[in-house]
């Protein structure tokens, strides 16, 4: 590769990070049982207005480190919401007693991700659709601009 090339492509992808414009997220679990979930249910549980699926499955969300670009990048795309929002929002649930926000990971690593999931049968977690292994179970995706 050239050295024009090389810089030409870190280039593209430097405005790719900048810009966004091909983040897309998924939404996914380790447990194949788990049905597809609808956007107004996935907005339902992540802002703790559902903590079920199918009325009966009870499940539990995970969450990046507040530190995470990818968590505000997120929480902006599902629910037009910015991080310092959502924790003022679960702030008030939980003070209020009607829901306590998902568990925090201390890393965005897919790896730290599948392995939360692996201790938590009826877990859900989210990351960049890109770092996302084939075997999961991709609930749904939540592309830029949705």
């Amino acid at each position: 590769m050239t050295a024009l090339s090389l810089s030409s492509s870190l280039w593209a992808l430097e405005a790719d990070t900048d810009e966004g414009t091909d983040v897309e997220f998924a939404i996914f679990s380790l447990n194949e049982s788990l049905p597809p979930l609808s956007k107004s249910k996935a907005r339902m549980l992540y802002r703790g207005k559902s903590k079920k699926i199918d009325g009966s499955l009870k499940i539990v969300l995970v969450d990046l480190p507040e530190t995470s670009m990818h968590r505000e990048e997120f929480y902006s795309m599902l629910l037009g919401k910015s991080v310092s929002q959502m924790n003022g929002y679960w702030a008030g649930l939980a003070f209020s007693g009607k829901g306590s926000p998902p568990e925090e990971l201390d890393g965005d690593d897919i790896k730290q991700i599948l392995k939360w999931l692996n201790d938590n049968p009826n877990g859900i977690a989210y990351a960049p659709i890109e770092s996302v292994p084939e075997e999961v179970n991709i609930l749904i995706t939540v592309p830029q601009g949705e």
